[in-house]
């Protein structure tokens, strides 16, 4: 199963940067144009000049991206903004923040080199698919910095708390680092280079398998960049491109936060106004909650109307239907209820469960009729982890019906990996996201 080795990681050189909320961001994949303006106005030496590589957002030669970001990477080494760790280190990575419905979390991770395999050999299990330009950007951006800036996001089962007996002594912070993010989120690190504690934790992962929470296209670019690499240098024993850095995270559903993706249609053809005056349509329950238009006490409903959802979901498949008049209506069907019929029979169990599946294959496709344009995600359906913005983009007339759902339990994450059948299109957003530049691993000989 799972191979994990220490590394010794480049860091930002704390005698040079002192503020080391300046010049961490998050990772590539979550930053839009103005967030890298803002990032990039921090520092001179902030990450996403690296993991961006100065801005992607401007009429600059797409291609010019990977040798700004090698010339970076080359020169804040030399001009020693980065120093190398002397020694070998598992890093311990700690994320303090609050759930909107599980309260104040503090959760341990732990940062690692991970051998690579194939998905076929079912050690490291995906649960989304990838888009293959993403894939090829990642890629080439390994292939010029010949390193990876930020880690892979992976869980493992880990029920007797094994991983973290190894680091419960650990203090983390002082020889890493504290910063808080802009949401509040605060995230410490730690080196532990002691060998009995990194040979422990090897141990416990020797007969994990590991399942990709973020971070798809980063490990399908090391497997490429792996293979790419392997014919060149035959005679290479065991070497770092071998390897991916990841965040080895406990699968503890009450130290993980996955935040919901409510679907925004943005038109309805006429069937689909149809549906509209009978959305149970003998399958679901329907019943309304209405919202007040004060926006304190507007706000105050919608997450009543969010926990409500939440308490029904161990037992239902619950969604909120918005069309607008402050009216969201609530459907509900038993989980394995025989009125869903056996819907998408070349899919797994698990992934049947999922009120994604249901939303997608019963409500659009079955009773809405919808296909084509109107059914495919980012043409005609958004998605936005925000109810309240998602109700308003229907009030303000830029959507025709919101979809509320409740977020994939991290027990469903699981179990569709373990079956090898993907979830829908955003199906996941894991929150908060490990920040990017805390331990850049080496992926040269």
């Amino acid at each position: 199963m799972a191979t994990v080795r220490p590394f010794r990681a480049w860091r930002y050189n704390r005698q040079v940067i002192r503020n080391m909320a300046s010049v961490l961001a998050p990772p590539y994949d979550v930053i839009g144009e103005r967030q890298y303006i803002s990032y990039a106005a921090r520092s001179p030496h902030n990450i996403v000049y690296l993991t961006l590589a100065g801005s992607p957002f401007s009429p600059d030669p797409y291609l010019s991206r990977y040798p700004r970001a090698a010339d970076y990477w080359q020169h804040w080494r030399d001009e020693g903004i980065f120093i190398q760790d002397q020694s070998p280190a598992i890093y311990v990575y700690e994320q303090e923040y609050e759930d909107f419905l599980k309260g104040h979390i503090r959760r341990r991770a732990y940062i690692a080199a991970v051998k690579l395999h194939d998905y076929e050999e079912r050690v490291v299990l995906p649960h989304e698919e990838i888009r293959s330009a993403v894939r090829t950007d990642r890629l080439a951006m390994m292939r010029a910095c010949q390193a990876s800036f930020s880690q892979v996001f992976a869980l493992f089962s880990d029920p007797d708390g094994a991983a973290e007996q190894i680091f419960a002594a650990q203090t983390v912070g002082g020889a890493g680092f504290e910063v808080s993010d802009d949401e509040g989120v605060v995230h410490r690190m730690a080196p532990v280079t002691d060998p009995q504690r990194i040979e422990a934790f090897a141990e416990v992962l020797s007969d994990k398998q590991l399942v990709i929470a973020d971070g798809h296209h980063r490990y399908c670019a090391a497997l490429a960049y792996r293979d790419q690499m392997s014919p060149d240098q035959p005679n290479a024993n065991d070497p770092p491109w071998g390897y991916v850095s990841m965040l080895l995270c406990p699968a503890d559903p009450d130290a993980l936060t996955i935040l919901p993706s409510h679907r925004m249609m943005r038109s309805l053809p006429h069937p689909g106004y149809g549906y509209l005056k009978d959305p149970g349509a003998g399958i679901f329950e329907v019943s309304s909650r209405e919202l007040p238009s004060g926006p304190a006490d507007r706000s105050s409903a919608v997450r009543d109307i969010l926990t409500e959802m939440h308490q029904l979901s161990n037992q239902e498949h619950v969604f909120g239907l918005y069309t607008g008049d402050n009216v969201v209506r609530l459907l509900t069907a038993p989980r394995g209820a025989s009125s869903l019929g056996d819907f998408a029979p070349e899919r797994s169990p698990a992934w049947r469960q999922l009120d994604l599946a249901v939303l997608h294959r019963i409500i659009i496709e079955r009773l809405m009729g919808l296909t084509g344009h109107y059914a495919e995600s980012q043409k005609n359906i958004l998605f936005t982890d925000s109810a309240e913005e998602a109700i308003a983009k229907v009030d303000i007339g830029e959507a025709a019906v919101t979809f509320l759902i409740n977020p994939p339990r991290v027990e469903d994450v699981m179990q569709v990996a373990g079956a090898g059948d993907p979830m829908p299109q955003k199906g996941t957003h894991f929150y908060p996201k490990p920040l990017a530049g805390v331990a850049i691993y080496d992926l040269r000989a």
